[in-house]
């Protein structure tokens, strides 16, 4: 179950509303997690929700039931772990997300730096990497800077380039597949849990489609 693992934050996701509940103010025990803090939005008793808890060394997804849910505490029961996902093995989703290629640096050259300033289209995106539609041609192993601001507010990002395709590709010339270079704690911990719940959503749209082909 819970594990009794040193979490240094756990998020909670209820689908209806899509509501997220994050802290890390944590108390664990066996099964059953308390989480405490402010302004928590609150979820309905006995809900059944999906739980990341993330690790120095990873993150591990779980879920869980709803036993208190107020403004300043949550607490839950957990009825499922997964097993832990080490930073080395990241979890990749399908994400159709506008953002922008803000500079890139002249290769082998790590100082030197252009402004590029277009906007570019990811077609999936993981703890590691993303993988990106372009109209720039770029070099492998250049390195780039990606503007995040959508996933967090000043979010910079920068990656090196692994992989180049040709096109077309809906209205791109080419798909480059990137590593992420030196990303914090906490931006990767905003990373793991925007893949996470886009990882829920993709599931909830295929579930969907399939609800309705029967």
């Amino acid at each position: 179950m819970a594990d009794n693992r040193s979490y240094i934050k756990i998020s909670v996701f209820y689908s209806e509303g899509q509501k997220t509940i994050s802290s890390n103010n944590i108390s664990a025990l066996d099964d059953r997690i308390i989480l405490r803090g402010e302004d928590f939005d609150l979820v309905p008793h006995k809900s059944i929700v999906d739980v990341a808890g993330y690790l120095k060394d990873g993150v591990v997804f779980m879920s869980g039931r709803i036993t208190l849910s107020t403004t300043s505490q949550v607490n839950l029961d957990i009825i499922k772990t997964d097993n832990k996902q080490e930073r080395r093995t990241y979890l990749k989703v399908k994400a159709d997300l506008k953002t922008k290629l803000l500079r890139a640096y002249s290769k082998g050259k790590r100082k030197r730096s252009y402004r590029i300033d277009e906007v570019i289209q990811t077609r999936d995106i993981s703890l590691g990497g993303i993988a990106f539609f372009s109209n720039r041609t770029l070099l492998k192993k250049q390195m780039i800077t990606i503007d995040f601001n959508s996933i967090k507010p000043g979010f910079i990002a920068k990656a090196e380039i692994l992989r180049k395709e040709r096109g077309p590709f809906a209205g791109f010339r080419f798909k480059y597949g990137c590593r992420f270079l030196d990303v914090g704690g906490e931006e990767e911990r905003v990373l793991c849990e925007f893949v996470f719940k886009k990882q829920l959503e993709n599931h909830r749209k295929l579930t969907l489609m399939q609800d309705d082909m029967n």
